[in-house]
């Protein structure tokens, strides 16, 4: 069990050839696939599918809010038929490209959206995610990242939003 403490933001989509030249940058194509709510029950279980360098792990996770900036998280890898058991439960599902690299002792996530997930509200943009180790922890973004603004605590590009777009 773990504590997921992270800001969001808007950005305008970068130059991602330049993303990829960045020291240590991993590209992943993610499909995350969020399962039915349990009956009164307050967890966010999903599942993921992450493609990297031509190698596929399967991986679920379970999610409680605890606040705006942070969530318990407990999450392991499965096998393609474990993944493939819990598929059943499938409610909404999203593709997405992440491009991930330290910068300043920080990991910047960037993902970008196939069109049909952001529609024109992401057209040319992007959502950056930055994991801290606390809620009050500066952090630094790098100079060519265009933030736009900051989704933190918003419901508007959360992944299981758009994942109902998707329908």
């Amino acid at each position: 069990m773990a504590i997921e403490t992270e800001r969001k933001f808007l950005i305008r989509l970068p130059d991602l050839d330049f993303v990829r030249s960045q020291p240590g940058c991993r590209v992943r194509q993610i499909r995350q696939t969020y399962l039915k709510k349990l009956p009164g029950k307050k967890v966010e279980r999903r599942l993921r599918r992450v493609e990297e360098d031509g190698r596929v792990k399967w991986i679920f996770t379970r999610k409680v809010k605890l606040s705006n900036l942070s969530r318990q998280e407990d999450e392991w890898e499965l096998t393609e038929r474990e993944y493939g058991e819990w598929y059943g439960e499938a409610d909404t599902e999203l593709t997405k490209t992440r491009y991930s690299f330290p910068y300043e002792g920080h990991v910047m996530e960037i993902d970008v959206y196939p069109f049909e997930i952001g529609g024109p509200e992401l057209e040319g943009r992007a959502v950056l995610e930055v994991e801290l180790g606390g809620e009050d922890e500066p952090f630094e973004v790098p100079e060519f990242l265009e933030i736009e603004r900051e989704l933190t605590g918003t419901r508007e590009f959360s992944n299981k939003t758009m994942a109902r777009k998707v329908r």
